[in-house]
C-alpha cells in the first residue's frame, strides 16, 4: 500500500529522515514524490485527485508520497505566511531536499510534483498539468526502474515539465 503523508513542514525531518527506519516490515522506499497544492489551486483540482488514483492503483510500498500544502501562503495572514516560509526553507533543509527547495524556487507553483530517488534525492520526474492516470503510473514505473538499474548520480531527470532549477 502507498504511504500517503499530507504534513505540515515542521514534519518532513520525520517524514523523510526517519521513514525507514520507522516501518522495517514494509519495503524501504525507492522513489519521494513531493507535490506541492494548495486549496485555492485551480490546477490542483485536477492533478491531485488524479496521482492520487494512479498511487492508489499502483499500491507499491516502494513510493512515499509528501504533500506540501502551500494554502496559508495566499490565505494566511501576515505571521502565518512568514511562519510557513521560515519552515519550509529550514525543513527542506533539514530533510536533505535543499535541490528540491531551490527547483521548486525556480518555478514556483502549486499542481506540480518532482519524483526523487530516494537514496540521493535526485531528481527523476516532475509533473504538472494534466497527467492521465496512466501517464503518471507509467511515469512512475520507469522511475522506479531507473532507480533500480542505475547508480546514485546517473538518473538524469526526464519529463518537460522538470524546471531547469532542477539541472
Amino acid at each position: 500500500m502507498i504511504r500517503f503523508l499530507q504534513i505540515t513542514m515542521i514534519a518532513l525531518l520525520a517524514v523523510f529522515g526517519m521513514s525507514a527506519t520507522a516501518q522495517t516490515s514494509q519495503p524501504s522506499p525507492k522513489l519521494q514524490i513531493v507535490n506541492f497544492t494548495a486549496d485555492w489551486c485551480p490546477s490542483c483540482k485536477v492533478f491531485d485527485p488524479r496521482l492520487t488514483q494512479a498511487l492508489n492503483e499502483m499500491s507499491n510500498p516502494e513510493i512515499e508520497w509528501l504533500t506540501v500544502d502551500l494554502t496559508v501562503t495566499k490565505t494566511g495572514n501576515r505571521e502565518q505566511k512568514n511562519r510557513f516560509w521560515m519552515d519550509f526553507v529550514n525543513d527542506m533543509i533539514a530533510a536533505d531536499l535543499l535541490n528540491v527547495h531551490k527547483g521548486w524556487n525556480g518555478f514556483p507553483n502549486t499542481g506540480y510534483a518532482v519524483v526523487l530517488a530516494a537514496d540521493s534525492k535526485e531528481p527523476l520526474v516532475c509533473f504538472m498539468g494534466a497527467p492521465t492516470v496512466n501517464a503518471l503510473k507509467l511515469q512512475l514505473n520507469e522511475a522506479l526502474r531507473r532507480v533500480k538499474s542505475r547508480r546514485q548520480g546517473d538518473r538524469v531527470p526526464e519529463g518537460a515539465d522538470c524546471p531547469s532549477s532542477f539541472f
